[in-house]
């Protein structure tokens, strides 16, 4: 069952009244998760912090950014909004400076680690090549570049505070269909207009855009998009025009499900989907989750995306 746990300025945890409608949003494309929870009003003070619980499994630690008290003919309501601790990063600007040489341990130490955010495994990759953190940039920005530049992937926070720097990859599975996991609708879609075929770069000042990178299953599908990359304004050229591509074929297709379980927690599972009805491509995981919970009842919408490993060049 699902229950939450709130933090006052003073540091006490404090037992929330019972859920009376619960809305949770996670997406892989959109850094910080957020959290929205409306409770029977009790005056529990200012808050900093709410957790959400199934049991004793921990599904979500959240920020408050807003606290609302409200009071109307149906009633008085505890109203908050929390954002996942990746809003730590998305609201704190990153001193500028210069590295030579960055390594993941550092870029972890510097921007992330003083926000109280774990670090799934103990990577000290090291980036050859220059980065500069310019002013303006956000702690996220700041790791976002460096994980762009040497891991060709974006990094991601969970919903419960723990870095990956490339991306929330998970061995576990999820089944959905026969003998999995329920769904009440299913809808594939396939969008020829956001995969792109081939990125040409031009690889000094003073050539031309000669070197091609291709989606080769793209190409044979009959799909013609291509874009240029100018190699001297670029760290990582070559990766660069590969992510290109594997965004480009992730945003192409996509399963949504509706279930009627919650599955928060299960973001970047693998996918197992059983259906004979549909032609379901292989190696899908979960790249986003919205639960959604009312006295009406409560259901997941969850999409399934490709591995940007699947990309043939």
């Amino acid at each position: 069952m699902l229950s939450c746990v709130l933090t006052d300025i003073g540091g006490r945890e404090i037992a929330a009244p019972p859920l009376l409608s619960l809305s949770v949003n996670i997406d892989e494309g959109v850094p910080a998760d957020s959290l929205y929870a409306v409770f029977s009003y009790a005056d529990f003070g200012e808050l900093t912090q709410i957790k959400l619980t199934d049991g004793e499994k921990l599904l979500f630690v959240g920020i408050v950014d807003e606290q609302e008290h409200e009071q109307s003919g149906q009633g008085e309501f505890l109203k908050i909004s929390a954002r996942s601790p990746a809003a730590f990063l998305l609201d704190n600007e990153a001193m500028p400076c210069a590295y030579d040489h960055p390594s993941m341990r550092l870029i972890y130490e510097r921007y992330v680690a003083p926000y109280g955010i774990a670090a799934a495994q103990d990577d000290d990759a090291v980036y050859f090549g220059e980065q500069a953190i310019l002013k303006g940039f956000s702690c996220w920005r700041a790791l976002k570049k460096f994980c762009a530049a040497c891991y060709s992937s974006l990094p991601r926070i969970s919903s419960v505070g723990v870095l990956y720097p490339k991306g929330a990859v998970s061995d576990k599975t999820v089944r959905f269909g026969e003998n999995g996991v329920r769904y009440t609708s299913l809808s594939v879609t396939n969008k020829r207009c956001e995969e792109i075929s081939a990125v040409y770069v031009k690889p000094s000042d003073t050539s031309s855009y000669t070197v091609p990178v291709e989606n080769r299953d793209a190409i044979r599908r009959g799909i013609r998009r291509e874009r240029y990359l100018n190699a001297a304004l670029t760290e990582s050229p070559m990766r660069c025009a590969d992510m290109m591509l594997k965004n480009s074929r992730a945003k192409a297709y996509a399963i949504k499900l509706r279930c009627p379980s919650c599955l928060i927690g299960c973001e970047g599972y693998r996918a197992d989907l059983r259906d004979s009805s549909v032609s379901a491509e292989k190696d899908l995981y979960i790249s986003a989750v919205h639960y959604r919970m009312t006295a009406d009842g409560a259901y997941t919408d969850v999409t399934l995306k490709r591995r940007n490993s699947d990309v043939d060049q």
